[in-house]
């Protein structure tokens, strides 16, 4: 069993936390293959920018490859994995994909906000998953079949709430510059058809302004070129692109 100070002293070098944790049901385990040893699971992420420095300075960043943030969570698991004794999941894997964001809404009461980003009632919607780490070792607020066993999480699931439940103006759904957000849904092709044709547009030097425009922990703002990175990675995912 691991201590949890060994752990946040592994991901403290690559700017990453432990955001959560749960324990998978006895069907998790079988449904996805998992070693049934390895019953708690700790949802490893950012906060904000957090790992920015660590990642813009790999060699999976500069490399022109695939993939780069995908590949460097991979090689940060795997790394911090074999000197735990743990096994990584990650939510890029599939198809069929883990489901980090059942994981997220059951170890920190997550919910989905208007623009479709997970909202967390403390980060806002600047934070991320990249990958869970499966094992034996001391977390505190490990839930069992949604009954919390002794210790806490950072934030108790039982009891957040969304900020977005208080949201009156909801700016994030009257911000973007072609309307792609709005109470049915996210319009992705209208969003990509735009930032194509648009090279000057502010969204590709700040990232999304839809995004940018929730108030909720405005200090956690991706940095500029961060933003850029999630704006460019997404355009070239669209089809026809090869990046």
């Amino acid at each position: 069993m691991q201590p949890a100070e060994k752990l946040d002293d592994c991901l403290r070098e690559y700017g990453l936390f432990v955001r959560g944790v749960t324990r998978l049901t006895t069907e998790e385990i079988g449904r996805y293959g998992i070693d049934p040893a390895n019953l708690e699971l700790a949802l490893i992420g950012n906060i904000g920018s957090s790992y920015w420095p660590q990642f813009s300075q790999s060699p999976e960043f500069t490399d022109g490859a695939l993939h780069p943030l995908d590949r460097w969570s991979r090689r940060v698991a795997e790394d911090i994995s074999q000197r735990l004794s743990m096994q990584a999941v990650y939510p890029f894997d599939g198809p069929p994909y883990f489901p980090f964001q059942q994981w997220a809404s059951r170890a920190e009461g997550l919910e989905q906000s208007p623009i479709g980003v997970m909202m967390h009632p403390e980060f806002g919607l600047w934070h991320s998953y990249r990958f869970a780490l499966l094992g034996r070792f001391a977390l505190p607020g490990a839930e069992v079949g949604g009954e919390k066993e002794a210790g806490t999480n950072r934030v108790d699931p039982a009891s957040a709430v969304s900020p977005c439940m208080n949201c009156v103006t909801k700016p994030c759904l009257h911000t973007c510059p072609v309307t792609a957000f709005d109470a049915r849904g996210y319009a992705v092709d209208q969003c990509a058809d735009y930032l194509q044709k648009t090279p000057q547009a502010a969204c590709h030097q700040q990232g999304c302004l839809a995004r940018n425009a929730c108030p909720v922990a405005p200090q956690l703002r991706y940095v500029a070129a961060q933003g850029h990175f999630h704006l460019q990675a997404f355009l070239q995912a669209r089809p026809g692109n090869h990046a």
